[in-house]
Order: C-alpha cells, then sequence, then structure tokens
C-alpha cells in the first residue's frame, strides 16, 4: 500500500510538469478563428487576417496575472528577437492597466488583443494560460503548445508553422 501512495505522488508531481510545456500538433490542420480587436496598450485595432495576412505566426495567450505567463516571458522575448513581427497576443482576463505593467516588467512587446471575457480563448477553444498556438501561411493551426514555453518550443513550433 505504501509503495502504491508512493508511486501515485511520484505520478501527481511528474505528470503536471511534463503536460505543462509541450507540442501537441492537431490533424487537419484547422482555420484559425477570426481574431480581432483592440490591443490593451495602443489602443489600436489589431487584426489577424490585417496584420499577418499571407504570413505564419504565433499566438500566445496572456495575462498579467498569470504566473505561467511571466516564467515564458523572457523566453518569449528571445523569440521576438530572433523573430520579429511574428508574434500576436491574446491579453486573457486582464486590465490594461496589468498588461501595461506587464509589458514593462518583463520587456515583451508585440500587439495584442484585449480579451477580459475570454470571447477568442472560447473560439480558439483553449484550456488555459499560457497557451500558444503556431498558424501556417494559411492561418491554420498546425501546433499548440500548453503551458508555458521554452524558446526550444517556441522554435520548433515555429519550424511547423514556417515550413
Amino acid at each position: 500500500m505504501r509503495r502504491a501512495l508512493l508511486v501515485l505522488v511520484a505520478l501527481a508531481v511528474t505528470l503536471p510538469a511534463a503536460a505543462a510545456a509541450g507540442i501537441f500538433v492537431p490533424g487537419g490542420k484547422r482555420p484559425a478563428p477570426v481574431l480581432a480587436g483592440t490591443d490593451p496598450i495602443s489602443g489600436k485595432q489589431v487584426s489577424l487576417t490585417k496584420g499577418w495576412a499571407g504570413k505564419p505566426v504565433l499566438v500566445n495567450l496572456w495575462g498579467s496575472w498569470c504566473h505561467p505567463c511571466r516564467d515564458e516571458a523572457g523566453q518569449l522575448r528571445q523569440f521576438l528577437a530572433r523573430h520579429p513581427g511574428s508574434v500576436l497576443g491574446i491579453d486573457v482576463e486582464d486590465s490594461k492597466q496589468g498588461a501595461r505593467g506587464f509589458q514593462q516588467r518583463y520587456g515583451v512587446h508585440f500587439p495584442s488583443i484585449f480579451d477580459p471575457e475570454d470571447v477568442l480563448v472560447s473560439r480558439l477553444k483553449a484550456t488555459g494560460t499560457p497557451t500558444t498556438y503556431f498558424l501556417d501561411r494559411r492561418h491554420r493551426i498546425v501546433a499548440a503548445l500548453y503551458g508555458a514555453g521554452t524558446l526550444a518550443l517556441f522554435e520548433r513550433g515555429w519550424k511547423l508553422a514556417t515550413r
């Protein structure tokens, strides 16, 4: 009995960590939904179809309140340095003040769509934050990353989006 309990504890500790950051490649390359709205920082209109037409894009769901989003911010900043203009954010369940503070504190600057009521989250069928979707040039979802990303995982998904 004690051994079974130890196995359960070990699984409880390791499985969430393994699932926290990994790539899932959905079959069929489903089209991304319409993603458009107002940037929480600049107040400008942002649209996937206008800003990234014919280009691959990394769509990152984040929030200033999200601890794993904070954890991945440095890795995302490194990705942006390698691939400028390639990221569209969805600012989830946040305030505009929180979004501004997050970008200032972590030095990650990319256009985002303010989604305080999870409208875009629902369209994307996202399960939580952070979640990152990799879209090809036709804006089909070719991979998804659930949990905090690393530079290696962002690059892995980007490779699928750009081939």
